[in-house]
């Protein structure tokens, strides 16, 4: 970590009346080489909602600290509602994880993967589709369930971007789809929605695009583009949407979006 990003960091908590117990965190973070990104979190967010970051960033399971975004955005708002597709056993690397724990949301999270469904049951109370989520609903696709199975996808995917070693010797199996349209319908979502979550690895584009925005609404999408091509055509479909895509410093793989006249 570099000096000039620990001075930021120590400059910007003095500002706030910290604990011993947090300052401690804030010192494990500066000197650990591996926390720059958590660090940005903490200084590139909103200032006023920079000590909830600092509470809650042990609790956070989001790869990027998705869901310290989302919540930043939203105030940290309580019952709210997310929908997360790509939820693997709904605690590893999920973004909704921390909202239905400890701001009591509610909301539906999606894996079609069979080795992650038991696990998925157990750890999580919200709204559980098994089926894959894709463009339309009664289709029947070819899924690829790989040894590391958070690379798990669509097969017609599995070499289209820079996870594709990881794909070569998967265990392939049908599954039945579902659009994203209809799992909102089959769960009874609301019309406004605070967040939505997509990581399919590859099939993002094509499932959003034939989303009816007229019908449901999100305030905030974040969306894993691993930096293929669909990564440009995403921006496009929800810059004419009303959204904008914030923080790609942040982001990373990842591109994350808020509704212009809804946060």
């Amino acid at each position: 970590m570099t000096y000039a990003l620990k001075h930021a960091l120590r400059s910007t908590l003095r500002k706030f009346d910290i604990g011993i117990g947090r300052y401690s965190t804030i010192e494990k973070l500066i000197k650990d080489s591996t926390a720059t990104h958590d660090v940005e979190i903490l200084l590139q967010l909103p200032e006023e909602t920079a000590l909830q970051r600092l509470k809650y960033l042990r609790k956070s399971k989001a790869q990027l600290r998705q869901d310290l975004f989302v919540l930043s955005s939203l105030g940290f708002k309580t019952n709210g509602y997310f929908v997360e597709f790509g939820a693997t056993n709904g605690v590893d690397l999920s973004n909704t994880y921390l909202m239905e724990k400890e701001f009591g949301w509610s909301g539906i999270v999606a894996e079609p993967a069979r080795i992650w469904h038991d696990d998925l049951k157990n750890n999580r109370d919200c709204s559980i589709e098994t089926d894959c989520v894709w463009k339309d609903s009664a289709s029947v696709l070819q899924f690829n369930e790989v040894e590391s199975p958070e690379f798990s996808t669509i097969n017609s995917y599995s070499d289209k971007d820079l996870h594709k070693k990881y794909r070569e010797t998967g265990k392939t199996y049908d599954v039945k789809t579902i659009s994203l349209n209809d799992m909102l319908r089959k769960f009874g979502a609301p019309k406004q929605i605070d967040y939505l979550s997509m990581d399919t690895e590859g099939s993002e584009f094509d499932i959003i695009s034939h989303f009816d925005f007229s019908e449901y609404s999100f305030r905030v999408i974040t969306c894993e583009h691993n930096y293929t091509p669909m990564r440009e055509k995403i921006l496009e479909l929800l810059a004419r949407q009303g959204y904008q895509r914030v923080y790609q410093d942040l982001s990373l793989f990842d591109d994350w979006y808020v509704k212009t006249d809804a946060v």
